[in-house]
């Protein structure tokens, strides 16, 4: 080979890198050996607190401890929402007008820089509503839009959330999944829900809209146990709203929740097979809720 050849090769490898970096960076995904994180801190009575020191962190991968590259308060990054309805005909009524009063109280609420999507689900479809980066001005005629229909295949709407999130821009960002929890079409069972929700990388806050009768199956968790066990396995969170007239009055508690989780980051190495990690978080003095684990190579 001519040895001019090599330095120029060099050259161009060294900006095809930085023209993929670019691109990367502008949609978002800034950095791809990094796993990100949401931690949301409580104290003893459960109350979501931050100003906690990094020193109080704690991180272990496969068991191992491993560094924190970068620790920060949500408050201070805008967030990509992506909303779930539960348009089955066991939403209509106030149920429903409830549940977008909601989104167009966190319309009021946005920061500039924030996105939202709307997705709906009955049966077996799980349907693009609003998309990220759509105008705010359309969410209120789209939502006057939504009517109750069909069954409730809530277990099988899981598995769809990384999709649902796929185009979101800022690495900030959640599910937040309004239904009844009444699941009477769905292929899969709880349990295979809730597992894959433990492999999710985007934590699920479940709001419960006037919770349904107290056991799914005979002998069996309640819809709200299952509900929650999915949030928990998320990283995310359940809250119960026994009156749908109470929904807009959440915004604000929910907001607080995603404005107050601290988001860890570490970086992966590339060695090692892309397996399932498990992810455990501590701090010392307080309770944590966050991820399990993620999908990738070794710290």
């Amino acid at each position: 080979m001519n040895s001019r050849l090599v330095p120029i090769c060099a050259v161009l490898a060294a900006g095809l890198l930085l023209a993929v970096a670019a691109a990367a960076q502008y949609q978002g995904q800034v950095d791809v050996n990094a796993v990100v994180v949401p931690v949301t801190v409580r104290n003893k009575s459960g109350k979501v607190v931050t100003g906690v020191g990094r020193g109080r962190f704690h991180l272990k991968v496969d068991g191992l401890k491993v560094p924190i590259r970068d620790l920060d308060l949500e408050s201070d990054l805008p967030i990509s929402l992506g909303f779930i309805l539960d348009t089955s005909g066991s939403m209509m009524g106030r149920k429903m007008s409830g549940s977008q009063e909601l989104m167009t109280a966190f319309l009021d609420n946005r920061r500039e820089d924030d996105q939202i999507a709307l997705w709906t689900f009955g049966d077996d479809r799980v349907l693009e509503r609003f998309p990220f980066g759509m105008g705010w001005y359309l969410l209120p005629r789209v939502l006057e839009t939504l009517k109750p229909w069909s069954t409730t295949a809530l277990y099988d709407m899981v598995q769809m959330v990384p999709d649902i999130l796929e185009k979101a821009r800022h690495h900030r960002r959640a599910a937040i999944l309004l239904t009844d929890g009444v699941d009477n079409a769905s292929s899969m069972t709880a349990e295979e829900a809730t597992a894959v929700a433990h492999r999710l990388e985007t934590p699920i806050y479940v709001l419960g809209v006037e919770p349904p009768p107290p056991m799914a199956t005979p002998g069996g968790p309640s819809y709200e146990e299952i509900l929650t066990l999915i949030a928990d396995a998320s990283g995310g969170h359940y809250r119960r709203i026994p009156r749908a007239e109470e929904m807009p009055e959440v915004v604000d508690e929910l907001l607080n929740e995603l404005s107050s989780r601290y988001i860890l980051t570490f970086e992966t190495s590339g060695i090692g097979h892309r397996k399932w990690r498990p992810i455990e978080v501590t701090v010392d003095g307080y309770q944590v809720t966050t991820r399990s684990g993620y999908v990738g190579t070794l710290p």
